[in-house]
């Protein structure tokens, strides 16, 4: 068998999937991010450096009582404990079926995570293979901001990482 049998380099070529997904980042590409914090998320897709589409997430079967780090904790059940977690797991759910949604026959060059940086890796986890491998950044930010902060730290982060 020759070494340039093009059956054999098209199978070295497709098995690198880090390469590959990086030389599919297009100029038409867009970038996904994700912001979210235990109540509320927002989604924002980036073309060419700027917003294209705008989604914010309010989860309404959140309570809006629940503090994580406040001294409620101490008073709480493991029942509301559970009751807690479901209600984090049904928001992350939300948000994820949102995001497919919103990204529906886009390209995605893309993934960024920010927000409150100890919900990064439930939301890591909930992504969808596809999205997980296109993970290109994390930023930890309050979202209760003005939208053009947000966007901001969206665009600082995106500009960090095309740098």
């Amino acid at each position: 068998m020759s070494h340039h049998d093009p059956k054999n380099s098209q199978t070295i070529e497709s098995f690198n999937p880090d390469l590959e997904s990086v030389f599919e980042e297009i100029e038409e590409g867009h970038y996904l991010f994700l912001i979210a914090d235990r109540k509320k998320a927002f989604l924002f897709l980036f073309s060419k450096g700027d917003v294209e589409k705008a989604q914010d997430i309010m989860d309404p079967s959140v309570n809006k009582k629940v503090k994580s780090n406040s001294g409620e904790l101490y008073g709480r059940t493991s029942k509301q404990e559970h009751k807690i977690d479901n209600q984090i797991e049904g928001h992350l759910k939300l948000i994820m079926q949102k995001a497919q949604e919103f990204i529906q026959g886009k390209h995605i060059n893309g993934v960024f995570i920010g927000g409150h940086q100890e919900f990064f890796h439930e939301i890591e986890n909930e992504l969808p293979k596809d999205l997980q491998q296109k993970l290109r950044g994390k930023f930890v930010t309050e979202l209760n901001i003005p939208d053009e902060e947000l966007v901001a730290h969206c665009k600082n982060a995106l500009s960090e990482y095309l740098k």
